[in-house]
């Protein structure tokens, strides 16, 4: 599975809580299901819950609510775009202190694994998602500013490192 790599990646590169404390960012995958249609073909879908746990998250939560949306909008854009699915991404938030929060977001995600045979050889190839956004998350979010009443608390300005 890949789009979790795909997250941690965004969220690391946008959020510099997780560049210097990455264990404050915990991944799991839950209920995942394998679906194949039984034919010829090897081809099936990893369906899956990810599961975001974040931990003592010195933000609001919107700074870490952005990125999270930027990557679903162009790897499971159908959780933003069908009405059936618009209810599907969970979160809860525990404001620790009120100087930091723990959040759980959770993600229902699919993702497509092509498998061909040639010569009693199997090659597995994970699909791209259908370009709708036509970007990716990485080529669209160079920056951000997340504002609580008028008041700037997070700003992030992508850098060529």
């Amino acid at each position: 599975m890949i789009k979790p790599d795909r997250l941690r990646e965004l969220l690391t590169q946008t959020i510099d809580t997780f560049k210097t404390n990455p264990e404050k960012l915990i991944l799991q995958y839950n209920k995942g299901k394998i679906k194949s249609r039984g034919s010829k073909s090897h081809s099936f879908e990893y369906h899956y819950d990810l599961e975001l746990i974040v931990v003592d998250f010195p933000y609001h939560p919107d700074v870490l609510f952005v990125p999270v949306l930027t990557f679903v909008r162009n790897e499971q854009f159908e959780l933003l775009q069908n009405p059936e699915y618009q209810d599907k991404i969970e979160f809860e938030i525990d404001h620790n202190n009120h100087e930091s929060y723990d959040i759980y977001i959770r993600l229902p995600l699919t993702e497509r694994v092509i498998v061909k045979e040639q010569d009693g050889h199997f090659t597995a190839t994970h699909a791209d998602e259908p370009n709708i956004a036509d970007t990716s998350p990485f080529s669209e979010l160079t920056g951000y500013e997340v504002y609580l009443q008028d008041e700037l608390i997070y700003q992030w300005k992508q850098t060529n490192e």
